[in-house]
């Protein structure tokens, strides 16, 4: 090899390593930047998680308040309603302590009653009539069966204790005797 070979190679080979060192230097700066940019996403995004969780948290709370206030406010409205049966009540006691009670109080008794269940029918109760119907698991209670001539087996013969329907709902099952 003639030196000046042996120099044209070395010069290739220092520029061939200049250019890996320069092309090295600009992925690494590549890198770098990505680096940066990546770190900057990953702390935008749990920024953005925290706050989703702190919102989650705030209208978990919220709904419990509003959800208790509704209760709330539902019993007040029933409470504010039953007010003026208290008031006949006490009218009523009054007048019987004053006049000595008898049919006048019964009367009285039995206005306040047709109130009291007035106000319950507008907030949706309704009475279930069983007498003379079938007995059904769903709306009655057996407390006992009865033979009975004249009456079909599986037919309610008496109510012990009225059941009631709430919004179409049982609310209190009938407490009934049926016939075997």
């Amino acid at each position: 090899m003639t030196e000046k070979n042996i120099a044209g190679s070395t010069e290739r080979r220092e520029k061939k390593h200049s250019r890996t060192k320069t092309s090295q230097k600009k992925r690494e700066d590549h890198l770098r930047k990505k680096l940066k940019e990546a770190e900057a996403e990953a702390g935008t995004l749990k920024d953005r998680l925290l706050r989703t969780a702190a919102e989650l948290d705030n209208f978990r709370k919220r709904t419990e308040r509003e959800i208790l206030q509704i209760v709330q406010n539902a019993n007040r409205e029933l409470i504010k309603d039953m007010l003026p049966v208290i008031d006949d009540l006490e009218r009523s006691l009054n007048v019987c302590e004053k006049k000595g009670g008898g049919r006048e109080f019964i009367k009285g008794i039995e206005l306040i009653y047709e109130k009291l269940m007035s106000t319950l029918r507008s907030r949706g109760l309704e009475r279930m009539e069983s007498v003379s119907k079938a007995f059904d698991v769903e709306k009655h209670e057996a407390l006992l069966q009865i033979e009975k001539d004249d009456t079909p087996s599986g037919m309610v013969v008496e109510e012990h204790e009225k059941g009631y329907l709430l919004n179409g709902k049982v609310l209190r099952h009938a407490k009934v005797v049926v016939s075997k």
